[in-house]
């Protein structure tokens, strides 16, 4: 016989799985012990967080880069609430996550015991309810383990997400029988989805004819790049991606016109044009404000649109469809580049212009990029780093400017394989600080590369102290602060849509003082030739975390139009009128 906590290690150990994100207390203290002879015995490992928030952020990180079960564990009651928003912001990127929130033993519950979560209180699993695929209580011991896995069945489908267990502590504690060998896993990994023959025919006739199309590629094509690229090529038609997809294709594609959506490019947007396509299909993504344009009837959000993934939460907004398809992209499209293949396909040439950007994406304020003086232009910041880093090396973009520089600016390196991404926001909930703790996940999960997380000196107040777990553990991450003294995102968009200029200033901070205090070394510069000094490649090439302060220029506006469109009114220019993001 072995405690219930021993179970649930023993699960995770078939699963894969390396670390368990937390921050201890009282009631969950049992699942602590077992994870104390999990390590000892070589499983999964225990990692403090500073932070409940910080530690479902790591777990979402880890997840990301290995596609296994991200897990995240709390005691009740406050350090239950804490998780909440990490959980949120991964239910909203379809983030497979285990969470696991204790309890005060069940025989107390309605009694007022310390940091009670029960029914009879402050109800957590209610709390987790709008934000997992699966959310329940352990009222007994014998409960424990099927729906354990149950809830990894639901957090690795093809709809993945967080799913939650609250236990209390006397059943955490509980005998169970040693499951070896007891229940297999194979029903608990992603398998792709079989797209009927019915469909793939529909989709082959809809297309057979087509001259001009452009091809959205969403974070759901990793692993279906090979015959994607195929049926571009064969076809001549044009490629752009989500901001959740970015990085899926080489930038100096000659089909590839660039990101659609918040901080895209207007070369993208040109492609989607009715002029320049007959159809689009997107692929893999679902169709959100960030991705559509703020559902821009012009581009994506037509019936001209064919909608394509394996996942389908995404189709449930495609109601304006010719066609929606479930099905994996990957077996989608093979049959694609198969029976759409008329000539052979062309030999592309991923060759750069003669200023040494993509040919064919359209930058606004490209001279930005080259300009080195005082104050650092965070365009110029992005486009230097993105040239310098090692071509593996995995980046997170946090919620704000930083993200929004980093869809328009950041120059993506040619994949290393089919399923390999390296570009990565959290859009989807967009929680300030996210990238942060999603960095310390990322560089246990990919400990021989280098990982950059970029984030806003907000995000750094909210959350920077999980950069200390980073030292702790002496993780390569380098972190990456635009310091302009303000919420930058709410700066601009007041601005533009000229709203009230209020609640966006920050205090002056040194940031690379700051992390010193913390024991990580760390530089501030002022102007972006003081990179040269530094030496650019020993930030990546030296162990452990690096915080590069960077003191950028506030009045810089980042490529952000479409939100405040959104935010502003359907026909907000004809009151309000937003610069061109050509101008900005």
């Amino acid at each position: 016989m072995i405690e219930n906590g021993d179970l649930i290690l023993h699960y995770l150990e078939r699963l894969g799985v390396k670390y368990v994100f937390g921050v201890p207390g009282g009631s969950i203290e049992p699942l602590y012990n077992a994870l104390a002879r999990s390590e000892r015995r070589g499983g999964p490992k225990a990692v403090l967080a500073r932070h409940e928030s910080g530690a479902a952020f790591m777990a979402d990180g880890y997840a990301r880069a290995t596609g296994k079960l991200g897990v995240c564990i709390s005691t009740s009651g406050p350090g239950a609430t804490n998780l909440l928003t990490g959980v949120a912001n991964a239910y909203a990127d379809g983030i497979p996550m285990l969470v696991i929130t204790a309890q005060p033993s069940i025989e107390r519950f309605g009694l007022g015991a310390f940091q009670e979560g029960s029914c009879t209180g402050i109800n957590t699993v209610s709390i987790f309810d709008s934000c997992t695929r699966f959310n329940t209580l352990v009222s007994h011991p014998a409960q424990l383990e099927h729906k354990l896995l149950m809830a990894i069945g639901y957090a690795l489908s093809n709809q993945p997400g967080p799913v939650h267990l609250s236990v209390p502590l006397d059943i955490m504690r509980a005998k169970s029988p040693d499951p070896a060998g007891n229940l297999n896993m194979r029903a608990f990994i992603n398998h792709e989805v079989v797209p009927s023959a019915e469909s793939v025919h529909r989709l082959l006739k809809e297309l057979a004819y087509v001259q001009k199309a452009t091809l959205v590629i969403g974070e759901g094509c990793a692993g279906a790049m090979e015959p994607l690229l195929a049926l571009a090529e064969s076809r001549n038609w044009l490629i752009v991606t989500t901001p959740m997809g970015k990085g899926l294709v080489s930038e100096y594609h000659p089909l590839y016109r660039g990101v659609f959506g918040l901080g895209g490019h207007e070369s993208a947007r040109d492609a989607l044009h009715p002029d320049n396509a007959e159809r689009v299909i997107v692929i893999g993504s679902a169709l959100d404000e960030v991705t559509t344009g703020g559902w821009d009837p012009n581009a994506i959000f037509s019936n001209r649109l064919i909608h394509l993934s394996g996942n389908p939460d995404h189709l449930s907004r495609s109601v304006m469809s010719r066609l929606s398809i479930l099905g994996s992209p990957r077996l989608l499209l093979e049959p694609f580049a198969k029976y759409l293949k008329h000539a052979a396909p062309r030999k592309q040439k991923y060759l750069p212009g003669a200023d040494g950007f993509p040919k064919h994406v359209k930058y606004a304020d490209k001279e930005a990029c080259l300009d080195v003086e005082a104050p650092v232009k965070p365009q110029a910041l992005y486009w230097a780093l993105s040239q310098a880093c090692p071509r593996n090396t995995p980046v997170l973009m946090d919620t704000g400017n930083s993200f929004l520089w980093g869809v328009h600016y950041w120059r993506t390196n040619p994949p290393l394989s089919d399923s390999t991404k390296l570009f990565h926001i959290g859009m989807g909930f967009a929680t300030m600080g996210w990238a942060i703790g999603a960095a310390v996940g990322m560089a246990l999960a990919r400990p021989d590369t280098p990982v950059i997380c970029f984030t806003g000196d907000g995000s750094m107040l909210m959350s920077g102290q999980e950069i200390t777990v980073a030292r702790e553990l002496d993780l390569n991450i380098l972190f990456i602060v635009l310091n302009d003294s303000h919420l930058g995102m709410i700066k601009h968009g007041q601005r533009l849509g000229r709203a009230e200029d209020i609640a966006n200033r920050l205090p002056q901070v040194d940031f690379a003082a700051m992390a010193k205090a913390a024991g990580l070394p760390s530089q501030r510069i002022t102007r972006l030739k003081e990179l040269d000094d530094i030496g650019v490649d020993s930030l990546f090439s030296k162990p452990g975390p690096f915080v590069l302060d960077v003191v950028v220029d506030s009045e810089q506006v980042p490529p952000m139009r479409q939100r405040t469109k959104v935010l502003t009114g359907g026909n907000h220019e004809q009151q309000v009128r937003i610069p061109d993001e050509s101008l900005v």
